[in-house]
């Protein structure tokens, strides 16, 4: 019984339990926006996202006056767009398309960051990693060939929405040489919720009972599960955790199925199979590589992990 509940069991878990959740969030997000605009519940969500963190802020050791101070500003309001982009991008995905759909071709952004790593911070991409990639980009491929049921602009927006997420993980590292994870957070939620507003502002609609306690819902789950997966990496490291991030992939579809009554083709979960499995391989060579670095006794990598941005 100790040993199940040590602290990298319990990270896992908690991890399981954030997925289904945002798993969760999606099924009600695609729900609202069929119906709603969708700037307005974009809106609403970054006004609860900016509350948290100027909260957290402030209950937080360093202070509101410490966190708001940043060294690099431009960087900070351009991860805030990046992020919003991505946002946007998968919402308007989830309009067009199925959930499993939409989280099938979202899940190629550890490879994409992968690549654009090796592009623009100089990372190291060893021949197996380039595989793994290469392979993912196939899975991508199977996914939206002409026979499956993912086409259209609908794809297009779902894997603009991936590489928008694999650049703002992308300067979110950078970002983290000079500002706390905290200070990082808070800029997100600044940027977003002055984007959203102006937008949102001009398409304000009246919503009944049932549907303010869906977007409500859409706050909270996405509340929850980010708390959940910031507990999980206080238990357990990210690279123990992150393979365990594609069980959303999994949870989408019964769920997609359940509230819409969508289920992947072949062609999806064919290519959904190479992509998690490219991706989870290019995972364990990072690992790898990390040991490697620490047995040479050089400077620790920090931890990193594809954290989901709405």
């Amino acid at each position: 019984m100790a040993q199940f509940l040590s602290k990298r069991n319990m990270g896992i878990a908690l991890t399981i339990l954030s997925t289904l959740i945002f798993a969760m969030q999606d099924a009600i997000t695609k729900q609202l926006v069929s119906d709603h605009p969708i700037w307005f519940i974009m809106m609403v969500r970054f006004w609860v996202l900016l509350a948290i963190a100027v909260g957290w802020a402030m209950i937080s050791e360093q202070g509101l006056y410490n966190v708001v101070r940043t060294k690099r500003p431009g960087l900070q309001i351009f991860r805030g767009l990046l992020l919003f982009a991505e946002i946007c991008l998968i919402t308007f995905a989830f309009s067009m398309l199925g959930l499993a759909d939409v989280t099938a071709i979202f899940q190629a952004h550890p490879l994409i960051v992968t690549g654009l790593a090796a592009v623009f911070l100089g990372e190291t991409v060893g021949w197996r990693r380039i595989t793994a990639m290469v392979c993912g980009m196939a899975g991508l491929l199977i996914m939206l060939q002409p026979d499956g049921n993912i086409g259209g602009w609908g794809a297009v927006v779902a894997l603009a929405a991936s590489v928008s997420f694999a650049l703002y993980q992308l300067f979110t590292r950078l970002a983290s040489q000079d500002d706390s994870a905290l200070t990082s957070f808070l800029y997100v939620g600044i940027v977003g919720t002055v984007l959203s507003t102006i937008i949102g502002s001009q398409h304000m609609m009246a919503f009944d009972e049932v549907e303010w306690v869906l977007l409500l819902g859409i706050c909270a789950t996405g509340t929850s599960a980010h708390f959940l997966l910031m507990k999980a990496l206080s238990l357990a490291q990210a690279s123990d955790i992150q393979p365990f991030n594609y069980l959303q992939l999994v949870w989408s579809i019964p769920i997609g199925f359940l509230v819409f009554s969508d289920l992947p083709v072949w062609s999806t979960i064919l290519g959904a199979i190479v992509v998690v499995g490219a991706g989870l391989f290019s995972l364990s060579r990072q690992r790898i590589r990390d040991a490697e670095k620490a047995a040479a006794g050089e400077p620790e990598a920090a931890e990193k992990v594809a954290v989901r941005a709405d």
